[in-house]
C-alpha cells in the first residue's frame, strides 16, 4: 500500500474519533457544571476540559478566566484549534477526499454529510443552540461514520491503518478523559470520598459511556479504583487503555513484514501491552493517578509518533483551513 493512502486512512480515523473525544470532553465539563458548587470549584472544571484536551496553548484566553462559553467556542468552533470539533471534520473531510479510491461511497457520504450537518448546527441562533443536543449530535455522526468502516470495508492492509488510528487515538482520549478529574478541584481536601467527589466520578464514566457498564461488571457504588480498573484494566471495556493497546497490538501482527522498523514497532507495542497487563490499580494509585496517566500519555504519543516514521509518513497533516471556506 502507498504510504500516502496509508497516512491518509491512519488520520482519517484518528480525526473522526477525536471529534467524537472531544464531544466527551465538553459534555464531562457540561455534566460537571451542573453540579453543586462550593467556592473556587466553580471554574475548576472548564481549567480542567482545557488541560486534559491538550488546548491550553491555543486557548485564547487566560486559563482561570476559562468559562462554559468560552471552552466551548474554542473545542468547537475554533478552526486555529487543530483539535476542536469543527477542525477534526474538516481534517476528516480533507483525508477523505485525498483516498476516495481506497474508501467507499457510503463511508465518504458519511463524512461529507457530517461535515455539511456541521455547518447547519452551528448556524443555529444561540437561543436555539443546545450544547448538549449538539454533543449527542456529534457523537451520533462519529458513531455512523465508524459504523460505515466496520460494515462496508475489506478487512486489508487499509482497515488496519485505520484501527491503528483509531485505537492510538481512543488510547490517548480514554487516559485524556480520566486525567480531568485530578484538575477538577474539591471544595476542601476532606472531601475525597464524600458526596461531590461521588458525583464528579459518576460524570467521568457518563461521559465516556460507561455508568452501566460499571453498575453491570462490579455491582458496587462508583470509587476511585473501580473507574481507573474499569476504563484502564478491564478487558471488557470497549473504551479501557488495555482494550486499546491490544486492538494497536493485532493490527500490527498482522500489518509487520520484514521491514526491521515495522518489526520493531510490534514488539514495543506488544512490551507495552504486557506491561500494562502486569499493572495493578493499586499500583497506578501509589504513583500517583495523574503521573501515571501523563506517563501512559507521553508512551502513548511515542509510540504513535514512531508508526508514523515506521510506515513512512509524517506526523502533521495539511491544513485544515484550505477547504474550509468552500
Amino acid at each position: 500500500m502507498l504510504s500516502r493512502t496509508a497516512e491518509g486512512l491512519f488520520w482519517m480515523a484518528r480525526y473522526v474519533e477525536r471529534m467524537d473525544n472531544v464531544a466527551r470532553l465538553l459534555d464531562a465539563g457540561r455534566r460537571m457544571d451542573n453540579l453543586p458548587h462550593q467556592g473556587s470549584t466553580h471554574q475548576s472544571e472548564w481549567i480542567s476540559i482545557v488541560i486534559a484536551s491538550g488546548a491550553s496553548s491555543t486557548f485564547p484566553l487566560p486559563l482561570e478566566d476559562s468559562d462554559r462559553a468560552s471552552v466551548a467556542r474554542h473545542l468547537i468552533r475554533d478552526m486555529e484549534n487543530p483539535s476542536s470539533i469543527a477542525s477534526c471534520i474538516e481534517a476528516a473531510r480533507m483525508n477523505a477526499k485525498a483516498i476516495r479510491n481506497a474508501i467507499t461511497a457510503e463511508l465518504w457520504e458519511a463524512i461529507n454529510d457530517t461535515r455539511i450537518g456541521l455547518r447547519e448546527q452551528l448556524m443555529q441562533e444561540n437561543d436555539k443552540f443546545s450544547l448538549s443536543a449538539f454533543l449527542d449530535w456529534v457523537r451520533e455522526r462519529a458513531g455512523l461514520t465508524m459504523g460505515r468502516i466496520d460494515s462496508t470495508l475489506l478487512r486489508d492492509d487499509g482497515y488496519r491503518f485505520i484501527e491503528l488510528g483509531k485505537w492510538f487515538e481512543r488510547a490517548d482520549a480514554t487516559a485524556r478523559m480520566l486525567d480531568v478529574k485530578y484538575h477538577v478541584l474539591l471544595p476542601k481536601v476532606t472531601d475525597v470520598g464524600g458526596g461531590i467527589d461521588y458525583l464528579q466520578w459518576v460524570q467521568i464514566l457518563r461521559a465516556a459511556n460507561s455508568a452501566m457498564a460499571f453498575r453491570h461488571l462490579y455491582r458496587r457504588s462508583v470509587d476511585p479504583k473501580g473507574v481507573v480498573d474499569l476504563l484502564v484494566l478491564n478487558e471488557k471495556s470497549p473504551r479501557s487503555l488495555i482494550t486499546a493497546l491490544t486492538e494497536i497490538r493485532i493490527a500490527f501482527d498482522k500489518l509487520a513484514d520484514d521491514v526491521p522498523l515495522q518489526r520493531q514497532m510490534t514488539e514495543r507495542v506488544a512490551r507495552a501491552e504486557q506491561k500494562l497487563r502486569a499493572t495493578s490499580t493499586d499500583e497506578i494509585f501509589e504513583t500517583g493517578l495523574h503521573d501515571w496517566l501523563t506517563a501512559f500519555i507521553t508512551e502513548t504519543n511515542d509510540t504513535a509518533l514512531a508508526v508514523s516514521d515506521a510506515f513512512g509518513f509524517g506526523p502533521e497533516q495539511v491544513s485544515v483551513t484550505a477547504e474550509a471556506s468552500q
